[in-house]
């Protein structure tokens, strides 16, 4: 199986094809004896012709050009669209360079929304195309650049924030990646603006000089086909002319066409430096009055805008009007600190991206389901309850110490002070205040050493398992080191005190708050007052009512009642803050929490297993540089 990308642009289109597993580069595959296929197409005896056959002197019926830049607004391109890829379809069947399980990727625009894109991809399928997939050209760039061998990069594009700049005939993209990935802005663009304006201008600019302008005029008017051609011949002008601007200073091109319709008109296209810097700097009707480079700086400026952030150390040009010099100028004057670089052959870099595109994209697609099935709910709870047991002891040293000293020595004081007239009521104050300890930034710094030492314990054994998922796949490493102790992995990010999203505080409260507070003043807190120099009658009086009532209602008699003030002038913080008083909350709270399938343990692990899953699907989204 191989990717095909198709690069059908305005003025031409290429196909280059990727197989899986290959060293190699993608390779151009040509259309009809050319890498580089004119987007023409036409009928000649009723058969679908393209490119070059569509563009000879019988001259196709029905010839049409640049139908691409007409298709988010005129839906008579359509049609066209349909019978060229068809026509590239008959094409690459009949010469043999097509097999059944190919796969085509073709591209867009990077303005054109969603239902554009469906839309398009409905008219490929219409043309007989098995399940296209549409992306952007901005992405495809941007993957070229990334995986191409013979782009020579002076900084790494990986590393740094880069801008890709495709500039084609009819639109000008572009994708902002920082550290590799697209940013929230992703990919924009001007889906009116490109070099086929400069065509159209040319064209229109002889017509107006001709001696035969009323009669061309009318042959345009009546003909589609006469003005595709000459809409053609404007093209190759404009490209013979910055083909030699290369190694001229002035270079002087020119052609002279006779249109043989309704009797023979001549029209002579012309183009040397000053006839070029009219038709850059002139106004333009398709640019509401503003000359094409006027545009172009505006278009550029914008994105130095949107990109200002963090702008660009990298600027890289792609597409066939890349090639234009005023265009380059523009770029490094808006771009002054970004090192601008060009690809070698800007008129491929898309077709070759899109074929990267598809492969990356299934070999990600498969790589998330290998994660998916190795990393299961059972078997990543296997290993967290493992690792329980190490948690364990740290997290109750610290519990006891916060419960004791920010919890119920406190309530004690106001307690003894008359603030607080019963025990339940002092019960009920130490479970609120334990229960918003727990959620403080205090609590969770406290507790934050034990919880990431429990989970690098976790991150070792679960990256074991990533690992080779991620050879397999050639994914590399890096891009999904889990850090789940650090706060940062690749893209995605989580505070200190979150832990992964962990609900470690919320699960503890659960647990631990009713435990502690009758530990302290339920049926441990009966002894705690029962001591000191009343403990004797207060022992009595405990006695007596036992004795008539039973244990229970006696105890619940005392925890209700308003205690006489001589008896609160016992020393209960001396007793709570007691080394016995900690060994007995650390005994009964680790007793609780460590019980084999505890509410704790099982919302513990439950809730790692989530957020865990979770955080390897949204490093593995970054990891596929999502620009869409």
């Amino acid at each position: 199986m191989r990717y095909i990308g198709f690069d059908m642009g305005d003025g031409e289109s290429a196909v280059a094809a990727f197989e899986p597993g290959s060293v190699i580069e993608p390779q151009i595959i040509p259309l009809c004896g050319v890498k580089s296929l004119l987007s023409a197409v036409g009928t000649l005896m009723g058969e679908i012709v393209i490119g070059e056959r569509a563009y000879t002197d019988a001259l196709a019926d029905n010839l049409s050009v640049r139908f691409k830049s007409r298709f988010t607004t005129d839906p008579a391109s359509y049609e066209d669209i349909v019978r060229f890829v068809r026509g590239i379809l008959r094409e690459l069947t009949e010469s043999g360079k097509l097999s059944p399980d190919d796969r085509f990727v073709v591209g867009c625009p990077a303005g054109w929304n969603a239902a554009c894109r469906a839309r398009y991809r409905d008219l490929l399928i219409r043309a007989g195309m098995h399940l296209p997939q549409v992306i952007s050209e901005s992405r495809a760039a941007f993957l070229y650049a990334k995986y191409a061998r013979t782009v020579a990069m002076d900084v790494d594009i990986m590393g740094e924030s880069a801008l890709v700049a495709d500039i084609g005939s009819s639109t000008l993209d572009f994708a902002y990646i920082v550290d590799g990935r697209e940013t929230g802005i992703g990919t924009f663009g001007e889906t009116a603006l490109g070099g086929g304006i400069l065509d159209a201008a040319l064209l229109r600019r002889a017509v107006e000089r001709s001696r035969d302008r009323k009669a061309i005029e009318a042959v345009f008017n009546e003909s589609r086909s006469w003005y595709s051609y000459c809409e053609i011949e404007a093209r190759r002008l404009k490209e013979e002319y910055f083909t030699r601007l290369s190694s001229e200073d002035a270079p002087v091109v020119k052609k002279q066409i006779r249109l043989c319709y309704d009797g023979v008109q001549k029209l002579t296209l012309e183009l040397n430096n000053e006839e070029v810097a009219a038709l850059i700097d002139s106004p333009l009707p398709e640019l509401d009055g503003r000359s094409f480079a006027h545009a172009i700086e505006e278009s550029l400026k914008n994105a130095a805008r949107i990109t200002a952030d963090r702008s660009p150390c990298l600027l890289l040009l792609t597409g066939g009007a890349s090639r234009m010099p005023f265009f380059r100028e523009l770029c490094s004057e808006v771009f002054e600190s970004a090192v601008v670089i060009s690809c070698p052959e800007p008129e491929f870099s898309i077709a070759k991206g899109l074929s990267y595109a598809g492969w990356i994209d299934e070999n990600l697609r498969a790589f998330r389901q290998a994660l998916h099935d190795e990393l299961t709910d059972t078997r990543i709870s296997a290993i967290a309850y493992e690792a329980i047991p190490a948690l364990l002891p740290p997290v109750v040293n610290t519990l006891t110490d916060l419960v004791i000293s920010d919890a119920a020595l406190p309530v004690c004081a106001q307690w003894k002070r008359g603030e607080i007239r019963s025990l339940k009521e002092m019960n009920e104050q130490i479970s609120k205040r334990v229960s918003y300890l727990f959620q403080s930034p205090a609590a969770q710094d406290a507790l934050a050493p034990a919880v990431k030492n429990w989970l690098l314990t976790l991150e070792q054994k679960l990256q074991r398992i990533i690992d080779p998922i991620c050879d397999q796949y050639e994914v590399p490493r890096k891009e999904m080191q889990l850090h789940l102790t650090t706060g940062h992995a690749g893209n995605v990010s989580f505070k200190t005190g979150e832990w992964l999203g962990l609900p470690v505080a919320g699960t503890l409260i659960t647990a631990v708050v009713s435990l502690t507070a009758a530990a302290l003043c339920g049926g441990g807190g009966v002894a705690l007052i029962s001591a000191g120099p009343l403990g004797l009658l207060t022992g009595l009086i405990i006695g007596v009512v036992t004795s008539i009532l039973g244990w229970n209602v006696a105890s619940d008699l005392l925890m209700k009642a308003d205690i006489p003030q001589f008896l609160r002038l016992i020393p209960l913080e001396k007793t709570l803050a007691s080394e016995k008083t900690r060994r007995d909350l650390k005994k009964q709270l680790l007793q609780n929490l460590s019980q084999d399938n505890s509410d704790f343990q099982r919302q513990l692990v439950e809730d790692f297993s989530k957020a865990l899953r979770g955080h390897i699907y949204a490093i593995a989204q970054a990891a596929e540089i999502p620009i869409e």
